[in-house]
């Protein structure tokens, strides 16, 4: 068995299965949760045909906080690396209008991955060493009125992070934060995006784990969105209210 393994929450995502594949490529042994049984299954039918390393699946509910400490304790093998790729954004008229939607965005985007991320670090820091790698967004940079709510689930996480990572240094663990843009996923559809800012979900997997495996602190992995934020963080306010939706 690799001495490398590798826990990646939401694999079978657009995203996560890329995340997967691009570990599988370098020998780790990985543990893969998600909330489909039958995908999480060919998911690991797939990556042992190919690579020939330990796979081993996990249905996890990001929402169902209850159940975070007897998931990972129920591990057969401690990671020594965690992706954390969860995210939801669908209609924000709608989370506006509707309570559950809005704790819908909240509890996915924020309150479960802090609860998992809590669980994860305090074991880490036990054995003195880990890293975390959790995917945030460059929405959380600043609220804009086509995604304020996502994008304040974003920063809440995005702050969180930093914090921890401060806490959690002097103990051997290391925490990542990816400010990912867009990318052509799901959840992405029937939004406008721009070609040469936009990620394929194999890019940004294999960018995400060469982040968290450089121990990367924040990243903004389409190094353009660095320049693109610190301009909109910029604009006065009394301008930036003025401007259409984007």
């Amino acid at each position: 068995m690799s001495k490398e393994h590798s826990l990646v929450i939401g694999g079978t995502s657009d995203i996560g299965v890329w995340v997967v594949e691009s570990l599988a490529k370098r020998g780790h042994s990985i543990s893969i949760t998600g909330r489909d049984k039958q995908k999480l299954s060919d998911l690991k039918t797939k990556i042992h045909s190919k690579y020939n390393i330990l796979i081993q699946i996990y249905e996890l509910d990001i929402t169902n906080m209850e159940s975070f400490n007897s998931f990972y304790s129920g591990l057969s093998v401690e990671p020594n690396h965690v992706y954390i790729l969860v995210g939801y954004y669908e209609d924000q008229t709608f989370a506006r209008e509707n309570w559950r939607e809005l704790e819908k965005t909240i509890q996915i985007n924020f309150t479960g991955v802090v609860t998992l991320v809590n669980t994860i670090s305090i074991n880490m820091e036990k054995r003195k060493s880990g890293n975390i790698t959790v995917v945030s967004s460059v929405a959380g940079i600043r609220g804009r009125k086509l995604n304020y709510i996502y994008g304040s689930a974003k920063a809440g996480l995005t702050t969180y992070l930093s914090g921890l990572r401060a806490l959690v240094f002097p103990n051997g663990v290391h925490i990542s934060t990816i400010l990912l843009g867009p990318v052509y996923t799901k959840m992405s559809l029937g939004h406008n995006l721009i070609p040469w800012l936009t990620l394929t979900p194999e890019e940004a997997g294999e960018k995400i784990v060469k982040a968290g495996l450089n121990k990367k602190n924040e990243v903004y992995i389409r190094w353009p969105w660095r320049f693109i934020m610190f301009i909109i963080q910029i604009i006065p306010e009394w301008i930036f209210k003025r401007l259409p939706p984007f």
